[in-house]
């Protein structure tokens, strides 16, 4: 089984490092980014706490546009018996990923360069994309990539429940928003999946 050589927090600790590192050599994030980060691994928390509940041990987790890896990076560190793949287009966000996977021992966790349209056969049970686009857009390009009952969780502002309206009438399907958890002034992380798959319990 997959195997990470750092405990989460040695990880996170490391990881924090090599963004402050290159987070301006490979246009990684501004110095107020930099000075913000602790909030931001914060708010990957987050998103692995909605993650656990849906996705199974040995399943897989994809995080659409990682950018300089969060909340992707906490994920796989957390949980080393899944699967994580990160997708990213740029190219020095790209070899940031795949530095931090090498130097943090992710063993579990793939960067893939490129489209994430592009991607077949990967069957992801949980889908993260923070700062993406809409859930439309998102649910766009990642269907064909996951599994029918997946669960699709992003960070949207108060007018989250219209946004899902609009997706439905993107995707033309109907949309089971199955977990909700309040970031305060941030906005909410909102989960949802199609809903003719099986819906665990809400906490919407």
């Amino acid at each position: 089984m997959f195997h990470v050589k750092l405990s989460p927090a040695e990880a996170i600790e490391r990881y924090r490092s090599l963004l402050a590192r290159y987070h301006r050599t490979l246009d990684l994030m501004s110095e107020r980014g930099l000075a913000d980060v602790d909030r931001r691994l914060e708010e990957a928390e987050r998103y692995l706490a909605v993650a656990r509940r849906f996705v199974p041990e040995g399943g897989t987790v994809l995080d659409v546009g990682s950018g300089a890896g969060l909340p992707g990076v906490v994920l796989a560190a957390h949980l080393p018996r899944c699967r994580v793949v990160l997708s990213e287009r740029r190219r020095k966000r790209v070899a940031f990923l795949r530095l931090v996977v090498g130097q943090l021992g992710l063993a579990n966790t793939s960067v893939v360069e490129g489209d994430v349209a592009e991607l077949r056969g990967l069957g992801a049970e949980v889908v993260v994309a923070q700062a993406v686009g809409t859930f439309g857009v998102v649910l766009g390009l990642t269907r064909d990539v996951a599994k029918g009952d997946a669960v699709w969780v992003s960070r949207k502002g108060p007018d989250w429940r219209q946004e899902v309206e609009a997706a439905e009438a993107e995707v033309g399907a109907a949309l089971a928003v199955v977990a909700v958890e309040p970031l305060g002034h941030r906005g909410s992380l909102v989960a949802l999946r199609f809903a003719e798959g099986p819906v665990c319990p809400s906490s919407a």
